[in-house]
């Protein structure tokens, strides 16, 4: 049950995030057509900057789920396998803590930006700082599962270590 509501989520994002990029394609180019029409839309330009800011931090989570991520990881490819599992771990662990400052501060970001409305939009600003708390906790929730695996996987191994 758990395992079929992820799997519609993640098929949720997916679409959500391909529909943000199709749109932000659809108003720049509404915006430049129209533009050359003579017609300006000086809002279009604008909704598609937050409509950005939304596909970077879904596209984020999406990326850290599908381990695409751009790594440096020279020197621990050289390490054995359990100090590549510890390395993980910590890594992860220090992910989740960089997230969760994201998310913190996103917040009172968009608390602040409340009152502030985008210039050619009647929408308060907070629709864009809020993707910041939004992604960042999503992003916590895909580590913290991405961790559990690979601590179950680590201490697994080190009970066959131990067991020999």
């Amino acid at each position: 049950m758990i395992k079929r509501i992820g799997q519609l989520y993640i098929s949720f994002e997916n679409f959500i995030t391909n529909l943000l990029l199709i749109a932000i394609v659809f108003f720049v180019f509404t915006s430049a057509v129209m533009r050359w029409a003579g017609v300006p839309l000086s809002w279009s330009v604008e909704f598609a900057q937050l409509l950005f800011v939304w596909v970077i931090f879904l596209g984020a989570n999406r990326t850290l789920r599908e381990n695409k991520h751009i790594e440096v990881d020279f020197f621990v490819k050289m390490m054995p396998k359990r100090v590549k599992s510890i390395i993980d771990i910590v890594m992860n662990i220090l992910v989740i803590a960089f997230l969760l400052f994201l998310t913190k501060y996103g917040i009172q970001l968009s608390i602040e930006n409340s009152v502030r409305q985008i210039s050619n939009l009647p929408l308060s600003y907070s629709f864009i700082t809020m993707a910041v708390p939004i992604g960042s906790i999503l992003m916590v929730l895909t580590t913290i599962i991405k961790l559990k695996e690979k601590f179950t996987k680590f201490m697994s191994r080190s009970e066959l270590i131990g067991g020999k």
